[in-house]
């Protein structure tokens, strides 16, 4: 068993750096996004898949071993946690699951917070595009055109979906 031990704080400490380095990437998307460079929030975005394709790969691994060691215990894999784990396991190993645990769970937290503030800004821009193609729409339209019966002609406007017959 503790070989599944040291094989599961491995790909722990695995995971925790891809957190880390998507961390990266999201501050870069940040700078990215606030720069207004798409090419480099294209990159980006490439980047946040490739990392998140080998967490994901990271994270079967981890289920496995996982798995394998809760049968070794004799609990339910499902819902262990790895504090829960850290308590049925001897010293050494515990440790490093706990500093693995909390060291992940910061990571995560940093990610959330840094994905929220991208969110908000990527939502702020395209508010901003939107109101500018409004403006842009509003200036292409020409005014209406009144006619002796007292209709109005609005014109071709140009982007609308709404038919013009009632």
């Amino acid at each position: 068993m503790e070989n599944m031990l040291k094989e599961l704080i491995t790909i722990l400490e695995d995971q925790a750096g891809l957190y880390r380095s998507l961390l990266d990437i999201l501050q870069s998307e940040k700078k990215a996004i606030v720069g207004a460079k798409l090419d480099a929030v294209n990159a980006v975005r490439i980047k946040k898949e490739m990392i998140l394709s080998l967490i994901h790969a990271k994270d079967e691994k981890r289920k496995d071993i996982v798995g394998k060691i809760s049968d070794c215990l004799g609990c339910p894999p499902l819902g262990l946690t790895l504090t829960q784990l850290a308590q049925r396991v001897e010293v050494p190993f515990s440790l490093k699951l706990i500093q693995c645990a909390a060291d992940i769970s910061s990571l995560v937290q940093g990610i959330h917070k840094e994905n929220e503030i991208n969110k908000s800004l990527i939502t702020h821009s395209l508010k901003l595009i939107r109101s500018s193609i409004n403006l842009i729409v509003q200036l292409v339209t020409p005014p209406p055109v009144y006619f002796r019966t007292g209709k109005m002609y609005q014109g071709e406007v140009c982007g609308t979906v709404l038919s013009s017959s009632v």
